[in-house]
């Protein structure tokens, strides 16, 4: 004991270990003004409510794939015409695109030794594409496709007969006559 303070001389370090203790103990008691951070019930219903109104309005596009078929259709119809002007070109003789409601085919003149009877009204020879398929397709079920067309190609490229605007649902083929340029919009 020390005779001044009246205490052991091991005090100081038990003080440390009661200081100690108590804040370990303090952090570890919440006192009953703490409130948990988090959401509560109404700020999570609200939430639920808004995504259910945005998937209500934003979900039935997603599902109607009648526009996706549509574009795509488009999209191959241009590019249907673009292999036929290709083809045209690189030939020499010209090639008929013949596009209805219930799909599409391509036709070359028929031949005349080894050069095409540009004059001759008869399509004899299928345009085949590269894999060797005919060029042809139809439509999917669900895609609209207005009116038909018959597009002749010459040697050039250029449209020599036939319409130069098709519609497939709200999408429009714009084809230049003069040059054959195709374009989707």
């Amino acid at each position: 004991m020390n005779a001044k303070s009246g205490a052991r001389l091991g005090a100081a370090p038990q003080q440390e270990l009661a200081s100690m203790t108590s804040a370990i103990a303090a952090t570890l008691v919440r006192p009953l003004n703490f409130r948990l951070r988090g959401y509560t019930l109404v700020e999570l219903v609200a939430v639920i409510v808004i995504l259910a109104i945005v998937a209500a309005i934003a979900g039935p596009r997603f599902l109607d794939s009648r526009p996706f078929e549509e574009r795509g259709y488009a999209d191959e119809l241009a590019s249907a015409v673009r292999y036929a002007q290709k083809i045209a070109v690189a030939s020499g003789c010209n090639v008929r695109l013949t596009i209805a409601a219930s799909g599409y085919a391509a036709m070359q003149q028929a031949a005349s030794g080894n050069a095409c009877d540009s004059a001759s009204s008869v399509w004899t020879t299928t345009v085949r594409r590269p894999d060797g398929d005919a060029l042809a397709g139809s439509p999917p079920s669900s895609a609209n496709v207005s009116g038909s067309a018959t597009l002749v190609f010459d040697n050039k490229g250029a449209v020599i007969s036939g319409a130069t605007n098709l519609t497939v649902g709200a999408y429009a083929l714009i084809l230049d006559a003069a040059s054959g340029f195709v374009e989707v919009r």
